[in-house]
């Protein structure tokens, strides 16, 4: 009789305990803003290694509340396993605290796709976070307030231009800040070859330098081909973007193409009063990004963001330190 009352007690209690378990471990649904985030690239089809444009924008609706912490935008690009590939994480323009209900708030920016060994399609989500808050948003939930806002396809590195680097360049290093991101370092001139595509090409340059170290302003000039390019006074020690479009006609008739970096003058941090550190090399620039694309695959890129390669002019030539010495077998002319 008692083990009958236990076994009755026991499942009685079980069944309090599974209808009571729903309850207790039902979260409160994240209560949703009327914020719409949506993603679009330039090319949908894009080399491991290559730039592409992305357009970001967030619209912003009757019921929208006002966002009161600097939130970042979360942007995450997956494989069909759903396991991240690379992000684009960033802080939206403008910041989400001065968003207004019924705006719609858009801008692009440059990603360069990391040669991560993966190839085909990945999907895009985005979102919004703070620390380890989320946002949640209207839009297609895939988990943990990330939303899928599109999709695309990465092709093999081998569809690149492919570029040789030859004199003038140090080994690449890790950033210190970012073990994931690597750079180089070139001398006061640095040269790289490509194979001639024949068509027009857009270059695009991610770079900066010691700022401080030059006692003048530091310039950058960058030829292509036979005497194109542009010039590049460096105003600050931020990371600076160039996009320059060369024309076929610019890159002469030859299989290969010269392209060449040269600073108005270089320093050796070792050298320096006081020394910066150890390093005795001599350095110009600081190469994060080089990629160099056949224009009518790289995709549509806004006329603003591009300048064209134009004739540089002729560098002056030195002067001579003196007067060269008659020759013992002809006398100098009067004057």
């Amino acid at each position: 009789m008692m083990l009958r009352r236990t076994w009755r007690t026991g499942l009685a209690l079980a069944l309090v305990g599974a209808a009571l378990l729903p309850a207790c471990g039902r979260r409160k649904p994240a209560e949703v803003n009327d914020v719409t985030a949506s993603f679009k690239v330039n090319r949908t089809r894009a080399p491991l290694g290559s730039a592409i444009e992305v357009t970001y924008t967030w619209t912003t609706g009757a019921g929208f509340k006002k966002l009161a912490k600097d939130y970042r935008a979360l942007v995450h690009f997956l494989d069909p396993h759903k396991v991240m590939l690379f992000d684009e994480d960033h802080v939206p323009v403008p910041p989400p605290t001065s968003w207004e209900p019924g705006k719609t708030y858009s801008y692009t920016r440059t990603k360069f796709i990391p040669n991560y060994p993966y190839v085909g399609e990945v999907e895009v989500r985005m979102g919004l976070y703070h620390d380890r808050e989320r946002v949640a948003l209207k839009g297609d939930d895939a988990g943990m307030l990330e939303y899928r806002v599109g999709k695309m396809e990465l092709l093999p590195q081998t569809e690149n231009i492919f570029l040789v680097y030859k004199d003038g360049w140090h080994n690449p290093e890790t950033h210190p800040q970012n073990p994931a991101q690597e750079r180089q370092w070139t001398k006061k001139d640095a040269l790289v070859s490509f194979k001639n595509p024949k068509k027009d090409v857009l270059l695009y340059l991610e770079a900066d330098t010691c700022f401080k170290c030059f006692p003048q302003q530091p310039v950058l000039t960058v030829s292509v081909g036979d005497n194109v390019g542009v010039t590049v006074p460096i105003d600050n020690a931020e990371v600076f973007l160039k996009k320059i479009r060369v024309k076929a006609q610019d890159l002469g008739s030859e299989d290969w193409v010269d392209l060449r970096f040269g600073m108005n003058q270089s320093f050796v941090p070792k050298l320096m009063n006081p020394p910066m550190n150890n390093d005795d090399r001599e350095l110009g620039l600081l190469v994060y990004h080089l990629y160099v694309g056949e224009a009518d695959k790289v995709g549509d890129l806004p006329a603003e963001a591009v300048v064209d390669a134009a004739p540089l002019a002729p560098v002056p030539a030195a002067k001579a330190a003196s007067k060269p010495a008659p020759s013992k077998t002809t006398p100098a002319k009067k004057s």
